[in-house]
């Protein structure tokens, strides 16, 4: 089974869990994220898996509002995963660098809310193809052979300073033997 993800800046709370209600009653499953302390390690680690499982992000944005971390961290995760992008545009202006045309569908979503929820509904995979598909969770992918080599070099590196470090010292007389 996957879900919705639903993307917002706290300003749109409001609307987030309004849109997140209307989605559940029109029988789509909806992760949206709780009220944790964005940048979190917790919050972190919680959307990415959350993304990483979902069939579609629906992102609602200020587009006249370029400064919004915890989203930039979301979109730019769902668009190395690949996952499908609805923006609720609440404002007119650019998409953000990290999300382009080819890779969201933006809705004019300034006008009356009951208005612009059909077009979204008409956007969105059916909630019974959502349901039935297998969560495709994106794998994590293991650290490349020269990248592990490079950690085993700094690691031994360490190592051997940490021992000439000893070493000096006892010599030196700074570590009592």
């Amino acid at each position: 089974m996957q879900h919705l993800y639903i993307s917002y800046p706290t300003e749109d709370y409001p609307l987030a869990h309004r849109l997140a209600g209307d989605l559940q009653a029109a029988g789509y499953a909806v992760f949206i994220d709780p009220v944790n302390e964005i940048g979190s390690m917790g919050w972190a680690a919680e959307t990415r898996q959350a993304i990483r499982t979902c069939g579609a992000v629906i992102m609602i944005l200020s587009l006249a509002d370029r400064r919004r971390t915890g989203i930039r961290h979301e979109g730019v995760l769902t668009k190395r995963l690949g996952r499908p992008v609805v923006v609720l545009a609440r404002s007119p202006g650019d998409l953000p660098r990290y999300l382009t045309l080819a890779d969201a569908i933006v809705l004019d979503w300034s006008g009356e809310y009951d208005a612009a929820l059909p077009a979204l509904l008409d956007l969105l995979p059916p909630a019974a193809e959502l349901l039935t598909e297998p969560v495709t969770a994106h794998p994590m992918h293991p650290a490349s052979p020269a990248r592990r080599r490079r950690r085993v070099e700094l690691a031994v590196t360490l190592v051997a300073l940490m021992a000439l470090c000893l070493a000096l010292g006892i010599v030196f007389g700074w570590i009592p033997v």
